[in-house]
């Protein structure tokens, strides 16, 4: 009898043990009640513009079908990253089986690379956002294998591959700044190719001279310079570390110019955002994107505010016109300052100068 009414006690401090346990750490999420998804179609799911050119402002249209009995009211419409545009339906209401449209713009880099972009919609009454995704492959003609100069943990050099894309042969004429380092390949004595596998090598010098960019320079008219981003520890926060002072960043900080003679130009878009990640974006010196002027740090090449293009209420276009200095030729690789009335800020221009008998051609 004593016995049997001790078993019974100790099962009994199990169970209120058992019972504590459940109270301090919940069960896990899967079995906790969970709010289901609104009963909405996105059609497509993913819109895949492929292979597109660098900087371009693709649109898109998705249709959101409420596939409930009831009326379904849109909570919020919010992209992933401000490279996406997107109309205003907020407070839309969806009657059941009917339907609207979300129109999206993505803004494509100017630099080569995959690059993709989420809009996520909420409804009222439901907690799980719905997502519709845009992609697209920015691509040149001449394609980089990896698309960028990967220099972090030590790494000093490495191998690239550049191919063309049609399959066509082309010569390369420098790489790096330098004449290019082939792998299994003489240009003396080999024919054109249309892969070549390259050698790169990371400049020995500071962190405030560290460039950001690797250029390859070819022989082809329609892609004569391909930019890659050098990955290194002096190229990602420490690049910029005064753009926490003056509340702006430039998010790409390089202009491909292309191909200019002797007294030609080009007008450059070159984008500031507004920067406050302490205060979660809030605007605390609208100051930021009063633009004062622009100039360049390199007598290679000269540089003259041309004008501002409005973008989103957080960034704005400035317009600037480069050309190359009298007498210089070659791939030019240059820094130009932006200045507002909070700050200066860098970015770099890259282009390839030809010696020309005509002067005072403009490109837009």
């Amino acid at each position: 009898m004593c016995r049997s009414l001790l078993i019974l006690l100790v099962l009994l401090l199990a169970g209120i043990e058992q019972l504590a346990l459940a109270s301090t750490f919940p069960l896990p999420q899967t079995q906790q009640q969970t709010t289901p998804p609104a009963p909405v179609s996105i059609s497509p799911p993913v819109v895949d513009f492929g292979k597109v050119k660098p900087g371009s402002k693709l649109p898109a249209k998705f249709v959101i079908r409420n596939l409930g009995l009831q009326p379904l009211t849109i909570k919020s419409v919010v992209p992933s990253c401000k490279c996406t545009d997107v109309n205003i339906l907020a407070g839309t209401v969806i009657a059941p089986n009917a339907s609207v449209e979300l129109l999206a713009t993505l803004d494509v880099p100017g630099t080569p690379g995959e690059k993709d972009a989420k809009v996520f919609l909420t409804f009222e009454g439901y907690g799980a956002p719905q997502m519709a995704m845009l992609k697209a492959d920015a691509s040149l003609p001449i394609r980089v294998t990896p698309a960028y100069i990967d220099a972090l943990k030590s790494v000093v050099e490495g191998t690239i591959v550049v191919a063309s894309d049609d399959g066509k042969p082309f010569g390369i004429l420098s790489a790096g700044g330098i004449a290019p380092r082939f792998v299994g390949f003489d240009p003396a004595k080999d024919p054109p190719k249309n892969s070549y596998t390259l050698r790169w090598t990371l400049p020995n010098t500071s962190c405030e001279t560290m460039p950001l960019w690797w250029i390859v320079e070819t022989d082809r008219a329609d892609c004569p310079l391909v930019a890659m981003r050098i990955r290194h520890e002096c190229t990602g926060s420490k690049a910029d570390p005064t753009k926490a002072d003056r509340h702006w960043f430039i998010p790409e900080p390089l202009a491909v110019a292309g191909r200019l003679g002797t007294g030609e130009s080009i007008v450059v878009p070159m984008v500031i955002e507004h920067y406050n990640p302490k205060e979660r974006g809030k605007v605390v010196r609208p100051e930021w994107s009063q633009v004062k002027g622009v100039r360049s740090l390199s007598p290679q090449i000269t540089a003259t505010l041309e004008g501002l293009r409005p973008g989103n209420k957080d960034d704005v276009a400035v317009l600037i016109r480069v050309a190359p200095a009298a007498g210089v030729a070659g791939v030019l690789y240059a820094p130009v300052e932006i200045e507002t009335a909070t700050g200066k800020g860098v970015f770099a221009v890259s282009m390839q100068a030809f010696a020309k008998s005509e002067s005072g051609n403009k490109k837009e």
